[in-house]
């Protein structure tokens, strides 16, 4: 075998990187996250795109959560999903890549999983699969589509709209496809997952969901209803069930993004409450991060009652602090009412805050965050340690 030859420059960087070792390895664990989310909506030209960007520089954001998959549509260029309504030609995700990085932002790219169609009319592209799968899609306990339920039906239900369901594995397989392709073709640190839950107890009745959970365990799911026929252990057995479908969606795509970019960051949107996502929503999201399923949970503690907002910030930090990034709303609110809770998720650990949304934090609002954590400009994942310490064993092997 010939002998690997390191280029003489790359051995003084490898030396030189054994001295700073340390002041790296503590400089990425001490600088929080200091993230917003960006909606789609503030992506359709380059304008506006520069705009934001300014914004989040004024506000010292080292970090972007941008949504470049909503309503089953792509704000990137894509061959699984259909194109999104931007210009011809432009291309949001790499331009915003393009105008975030020099100032130091990580860019995540936001992808809702399950929720793939909310808008009142029917999506026109025979591609969407909205039209190419209506078998993927979640029902209610009576057998009906989530895609048949007009706006005001979903609001009165409980949910936004078109669900997938997570119980099949072609569902599974096609968002970790589309987690792939953006992480594969595009300059991201992170893939961050939104709607990766049930939307509530009441919907996941999918033949295909009752039918397997049916092979497993010998019981209806649809008893829960039925007077005189509910067995007692039903309840449980049927939670548990619903959750390891979602939880399983995430390793898939968890799986996936280790075997074509191992690099990437994996993260998810979450509801703030860790004892109820899991009854309510099926997303038992601090498993994931016990798991290393996810590298983060970004808890949406968008309450504007401030005692809800301070206790969010206790549960949310419980147990898993360092992995939390605890997550404010400035869309529904003030956003000096939702600095409070956010410090107190800061003191108790959180590993940042991520404000909801970027668009609609107020011009003169950026001191108020910089107040919060501070004016550092250096990104939170930005170094790779491990990195650092292969460079430097192979200075000391004397390769």
């Amino acid at each position: 075998m010939r002998p690997i030859v390191v280029p003489r420059l790359l051995r003084a960087a490898a030396a030189a990187a054994i001295l700073l070792l340390p002041a790296y390895a503590e400089a990425a664990e001490e600088c929080p996250c200091r993230y917003f989310w960006v909606v789609r909506d503030d992506l359709s030209s380059p304008a506006g795109i520069d705009s934001l960007v300014e914004k989040a520089a004024m506000a010292g954001a080292n970090g972007l959560m941008v949504q470049v998959v909503g309503r089953g549509e792509a704000y990137y260029s894509s061959s699984i999903l259909p194109r999104a309504d931007f210009d011809e030609g432009f291309d949001p995700l790499a331009y915003l890549i393009a105008r975030a990085k020099p100032r130091g932002m990580e860019v995540h790219a936001w992808m809702n999983a399950f929720l793939v169609w909310s808008s009142p009319q029917q999506p026109s592209d025979p591609a969407h699969v909205w039209r190419a799968c209506p078998d993927w899609f979640m029902t209610d306990r009576f057998g009906r589509s989530t895609r048949e339920y007009a706006p005001a039906e979903c609001e009165a239900a409980g949910i936004v709209g078109a669900t997938l369901s997570p119980s099949l594995p072609e569902v599974r397989e096609f968002l970790a496809a589309i987690a792939v392709e953006i992480a594969t073709g595009y300059d991201v640190d992170g893939i961050h997952l939104d709607y990766v839950r049930y939307p509530n107890p009441s919907f996941g009745f999918e033949p295909a969901a009752v039918g397997a959970f049916a092979l497993e365990t010998g019981m209806d799911p649809l008893d829960l209803y039925r007077s005189g026929s509910r067995p007692e252990e039903l309840d449980s057995l049927w939670m548990a069930w619903r959750t390891r479908q979602v939880t399983l969606t995430v390793s898939t795509i968890r799986s996936a993004l280790r075997a074509e970019c191992p690099g990437t960051l994996l993260s998810a949107a979450v509801m703030a409450d860790p004892v109820e996502a899991p009854v309510q929503y099926a997303c038992d999201w601090r498993a994931w991060l016990e798991e290393g399923l996810v590298d983060f949970a970004c808890t949406m503690a968008y309450t504007t009652n401030s005692a809800r907002a301070m206790e969010l910030a206790v549960l949310g930090t419980a147990s898993s602090a360092g992995r939390v990034v605890h997550g404010i709303g400035v869309f529904n609110q003030p956003t000096e009412s939702a600095l409070p809770a956010a410090a107190e998720a800061l003191r108790r650990g959180a590993r940042g805050i991520c404000v909801f949304s970027l668009g609609t934090l107020p011009p003169g609002d950026s001191w108020r965050l910089l107040n919060l954590w501070g004016e550092t400009e250096r990104p939170v994942h930005g170094i790779d340690v491990s990195l650092l310490h292969r460079v430097a064993g192979a200075t000391e092997a004397g390769l």
